[in-house]
Protein backbone atom coordinates (compact mmCIF):
# COMPACT_ATOMS: atom_id res chain seq x y z
CA UNK A 1 0.00 0.00 0.00
CA UNK A 2 2.77 2.25 0.94
CA UNK A 3 4.87 1.74 -2.30
CA UNK A 4 1.68 2.68 -4.55
CA UNK A 5 0.99 5.95 -2.67
CA UNK A 6 4.73 6.54 -2.53
CA UNK A 7 4.54 6.36 -6.31
CA UNK A 8 1.44 8.31 -7.10
CA UNK A 9 3.17 11.28 -5.04
CA UNK A 10 6.03 11.01 -6.74
CA UNK A 11 8.82 9.28 -5.18
CA UNK A 12 9.35 7.60 -8.59
CA UNK A 13 8.92 10.33 -10.51
CA UNK A 14 9.75 8.41 -13.85
CA UNK A 15 7.66 5.01 -12.72
CA UNK A 16 4.63 4.59 -15.18
CA UNK A 17 1.88 4.88 -12.60
CA UNK A 18 3.47 7.96 -11.51
CA UNK A 19 3.17 9.34 -15.35
CA UNK A 20 -0.12 8.30 -15.85
CA UNK A 21 -1.27 9.78 -12.65
CA UNK A 22 0.35 12.67 -14.02
CA UNK A 23 -1.42 12.82 -17.53
CA UNK A 24 -4.48 12.15 -15.98
CA UNK A 25 -4.78 14.85 -13.46
CA UNK A 26 -3.46 17.45 -16.40
CA UNK A 27 -6.29 16.30 -18.87
CA UNK A 28 -8.94 16.20 -16.01
CA UNK A 29 -7.95 19.86 -15.70
CA UNK A 30 -7.63 20.86 -19.20
CA UNK A 31 -11.01 19.62 -19.11
CA UNK A 32 -12.70 21.72 -16.70
CA UNK A 33 -11.34 24.55 -17.49
CA UNK A 34 -11.94 24.04 -21.12
CA UNK A 35 -15.82 23.21 -20.67
CA UNK A 36 -16.03 26.42 -18.97
CA UNK A 37 -14.71 28.22 -22.30
CA UNK A 38 -16.95 26.30 -24.60
CA UNK A 39 -19.97 27.32 -22.25
CA UNK A 40 -19.03 30.87 -23.47
CA UNK A 41 -18.56 29.52 -27.19
CA UNK A 42 -14.86 30.89 -26.66
CA UNK A 43 -12.60 29.61 -30.06
CA UNK A 44 -10.47 27.83 -27.28
CA UNK A 45 -12.61 25.22 -26.19
CA UNK A 46 -12.52 22.08 -24.65
CA UNK A 47 -10.07 20.19 -26.97
CA UNK A 48 -7.74 23.03 -26.71
CA UNK A 49 -7.46 23.19 -23.07
CA UNK A 50 -7.25 19.63 -22.84
CA UNK A 51 -4.47 19.02 -25.34
CA UNK A 52 -2.67 22.39 -23.97
CA UNK A 53 -2.63 21.10 -20.72
CA UNK A 54 -1.70 17.63 -21.50
CA UNK A 55 1.09 19.10 -23.77
CA UNK A 56 2.65 21.04 -20.79
CA UNK A 57 2.69 17.86 -18.38
CA UNK A 58 4.58 15.67 -21.15
CA UNK A 59 6.94 18.45 -21.17
CA UNK A 60 7.75 18.77 -18.03
CA UNK A 61 7.58 15.17 -17.72
CA UNK A 62 10.26 14.91 -20.05
CA UNK A 63 12.12 17.66 -18.53
CA UNK A 64 12.71 15.02 -15.82
CA UNK A 65 13.49 12.36 -17.72
CA UNK A 66 16.95 13.74 -19.63
CA UNK A 67 18.77 14.93 -17.12
CA UNK A 68 17.72 11.55 -15.72
CA UNK A 69 18.86 9.09 -17.76
CA UNK A 70 21.68 11.23 -20.54
CA UNK A 71 23.03 13.15 -17.29
CA UNK A 72 22.46 12.40 -14.17
CA UNK A 73 23.28 14.58 -11.69
CA UNK A 74 23.43 17.20 -13.77
CA UNK A 75 21.08 19.35 -16.53
CA UNK A 76 18.81 21.93 -15.83
CA UNK A 77 14.95 20.44 -15.71
CA UNK A 78 13.18 24.00 -15.86
CA UNK A 79 14.79 24.74 -19.50
CA UNK A 80 12.20 22.74 -21.74
CA UNK A 81 9.33 23.85 -19.22
CA UNK A 82 11.17 27.69 -19.44
CA UNK A 83 10.40 27.19 -23.52
CA UNK A 84 6.80 26.27 -22.83
CA UNK A 85 5.79 29.39 -21.10
CA UNK A 86 7.28 31.47 -24.10
CA UNK A 87 6.16 29.46 -26.37
CA UNK A 88 2.17 29.60 -24.96
CA UNK A 89 2.79 33.48 -25.18
CA UNK A 90 2.47 33.47 -29.12
CA UNK A 91 -0.82 30.66 -29.04
CA UNK A 92 -2.38 33.25 -26.44
CA UNK A 93 -1.89 35.67 -28.84
CA UNK A 94 -3.76 34.38 -31.15
CA UNK A 95 -7.05 33.75 -29.31
CA UNK A 96 -7.08 38.33 -29.01
CA UNK A 97 -8.74 40.46 -31.90
CA UNK A 98 -9.88 43.80 -32.11
CA UNK A 99 -13.51 44.35 -32.60
CA UNK A 100 -14.72 47.97 -33.11
CA UNK A 101 -13.08 50.08 -30.19
CA UNK A 102 -12.84 46.61 -27.75
CA UNK A 103 -10.37 44.27 -27.84
CA UNK A 104 -11.97 40.40 -27.14
CA UNK A 105 -10.17 37.05 -26.33
CA UNK A 106 -7.42 38.21 -22.91
CA UNK A 107 -9.87 36.41 -20.73
CA UNK A 108 -9.26 33.14 -23.22
CA UNK A 109 -5.76 34.02 -24.01
CA UNK A 110 -4.67 34.38 -20.09
CA UNK A 111 -6.86 30.89 -19.47
CA UNK A 112 -4.73 29.43 -22.01
CA UNK A 113 -1.49 30.71 -20.55
CA UNK A 114 -2.63 29.39 -17.00
CA UNK A 115 -3.68 26.52 -18.17
CA UNK A 116 -0.14 25.51 -19.64
CA UNK A 117 0.90 26.39 -16.22
CA UNK A 118 -1.05 23.99 -14.23
CA UNK A 119 -0.27 21.36 -16.82
CA UNK A 120 2.92 21.84 -15.52
CA UNK A 121 2.25 21.75 -12.19
CA UNK A 122 1.09 18.07 -12.36
CA UNK A 123 4.05 17.61 -14.54
CA UNK A 124 6.16 18.20 -11.58
CA UNK A 125 4.31 15.78 -9.03
CA UNK A 126 2.91 18.95 -7.30
CA UNK A 127 -1.02 17.79 -6.99
CA UNK A 128 -2.33 20.21 -4.00
CA UNK A 129 -1.20 23.14 -5.98
CA UNK A 130 -3.06 21.87 -9.47
CA UNK A 131 -6.18 20.86 -7.73
CA UNK A 132 -6.39 24.08 -6.35
CA UNK A 133 -5.29 26.39 -8.87
CA UNK A 134 -7.75 24.59 -11.18
CA UNK A 135 -10.46 25.14 -9.04
CA UNK A 136 -9.48 28.50 -8.59
CA UNK A 137 -9.55 28.98 -12.32
CA UNK A 138 -12.65 27.75 -12.83
CA UNK A 139 -14.30 29.38 -9.86
CA UNK A 140 -12.86 32.91 -10.78
CA UNK A 141 -14.23 32.58 -14.82
CA UNK A 142 -17.72 31.26 -13.41
CA UNK A 143 -18.37 33.19 -10.35
CA UNK A 144 -16.59 36.76 -11.55
CA UNK A 145 -18.35 37.10 -14.65
CA UNK A 146 -21.67 37.27 -12.40
CA UNK A 147 -19.85 40.27 -10.34
CA UNK A 148 -18.47 41.59 -13.57
CA UNK A 149 -22.02 41.49 -14.99
CA UNK A 150 -23.78 43.18 -12.19
CA UNK A 151 -20.54 46.04 -12.42
CA UNK A 152 -21.18 46.76 -16.16
CA UNK A 153 -25.41 46.68 -15.82
CA UNK A 154 -24.60 50.20 -14.06
CA UNK A 155 -24.06 51.88 -17.27
CA UNK A 156 -27.01 51.92 -19.63
CA UNK A 157 -26.33 50.59 -23.34
CA UNK A 158 -26.98 53.66 -26.00
CA UNK A 159 -26.37 54.06 -29.46
CA UNK A 160 -25.37 57.82 -30.24
CA UNK A 161 -25.66 58.29 -33.90
CA UNK A 162 -23.91 61.44 -35.33
CA UNK A 163 -24.65 62.64 -38.91
CA UNK A 164 -21.91 65.06 -40.40
CA UNK A 165 -20.82 66.79 -43.46
CA UNK A 166 -17.61 64.70 -44.41
CA UNK A 167 -15.98 67.20 -46.52
CA UNK A 168 -15.54 69.53 -43.67
CA UNK A 169 -14.60 67.50 -40.77
CA UNK A 170 -13.77 63.79 -39.89
CA UNK A 171 -14.95 61.05 -37.62
CA UNK A 172 -12.02 60.87 -35.37
CA UNK A 173 -12.41 64.70 -34.16
CA UNK A 174 -16.32 63.64 -33.29
CA UNK A 175 -14.67 60.48 -31.64
CA UNK A 176 -12.04 62.14 -29.78
CA UNK A 177 -15.13 64.66 -28.18
CA UNK A 178 -16.89 61.44 -26.89
CA UNK A 179 -13.30 59.73 -25.42
CA UNK A 180 -13.00 63.23 -23.32
CA UNK A 181 -15.73 61.92 -21.29
CA UNK A 182 -13.94 58.58 -20.94
CA UNK A 183 -14.98 58.24 -17.14
CA UNK A 184 -18.86 57.55 -18.00
CA UNK A 185 -18.65 56.47 -21.38
CA UNK A 186 -17.52 52.97 -22.48
CA UNK A 187 -17.24 53.07 -26.52
CA UNK A 188 -17.78 49.21 -27.27
CA UNK A 189 -18.39 49.48 -31.28
CA UNK A 190 -17.84 52.34 -34.06
CA UNK A 191 -19.53 52.11 -37.65
CA UNK A 192 -19.32 54.29 -40.40
CA UNK A 193 -21.92 54.83 -43.49
CA UNK A 194 -21.36 56.73 -46.10
CA UNK A 195 -23.70 59.09 -48.37
CA UNK A 196 -21.52 60.17 -51.32
CA UNK A 197 -24.25 61.99 -52.95
CA UNK A 198 -24.89 64.24 -49.71
CA UNK A 199 -21.69 64.46 -48.34
CA UNK A 200 -22.48 63.21 -45.52
CA UNK A 201 -21.37 60.29 -42.80
CA UNK A 202 -23.11 58.38 -40.15
CA UNK A 203 -21.39 57.90 -36.95
CA UNK A 204 -22.83 54.97 -35.09
CA UNK A 205 -21.25 54.26 -31.92
CA UNK A 206 -22.89 51.78 -29.75
CA UNK A 207 -21.30 53.14 -25.78
CA UNK A 208 -22.16 52.48 -22.28
CA UNK A 209 -23.32 55.77 -20.49
CA UNK A 210 -23.22 56.06 -16.71
CA UNK A 211 -27.01 56.77 -15.58
CA UNK A 212 -26.07 60.25 -14.20
CA UNK A 213 -24.22 61.29 -17.12
CA UNK A 214 -25.57 64.76 -19.30
CA UNK A 215 -26.33 63.56 -22.58
CA UNK A 216 -27.52 67.64 -22.94
CA UNK A 217 -23.45 68.40 -22.41
CA UNK A 218 -22.12 65.82 -24.78
CA UNK A 219 -24.78 67.40 -27.59
CA UNK A 220 -23.74 70.66 -27.14
CA UNK A 221 -19.43 69.79 -27.53
CA UNK A 222 -20.27 67.88 -30.26
CA UNK A 223 -22.66 70.50 -32.05
CA UNK A 224 -19.28 73.22 -31.12
CA UNK A 225 -17.23 70.89 -33.47
CA UNK A 226 -19.55 72.55 -36.61
CA UNK A 227 -20.27 70.73 -39.67
CA UNK A 228 -22.67 68.57 -37.68
CA UNK A 229 -26.39 67.55 -39.33
CA UNK A 230 -28.45 65.91 -36.75
CA UNK A 231 -27.32 64.04 -33.52
CA UNK A 232 -29.77 61.50 -31.65
CA UNK A 233 -29.23 58.66 -29.02
CA UNK A 234 -31.61 55.44 -28.70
Amino acid sequence: MNSVIDTITGLDVLHPITVLVRIACAIAAGFFIGFERERHYQPAGLRTHMVLSLGACIIMILSYFIPYVYSPGSGDPARLSAQVISGIGFLGAGAIFKYGFSIRGLTTAATIWTTSGIGMVFGAGFYFLGAIATVLLVVTLQLFEKVELWLVEQKKIRILQVTYFSDAIAAKQILNAIKTHAGDIDIRQVSITEDVENHTSDLVVHCRMDEDFSIRLLFDEIKQLGHIKKIKID
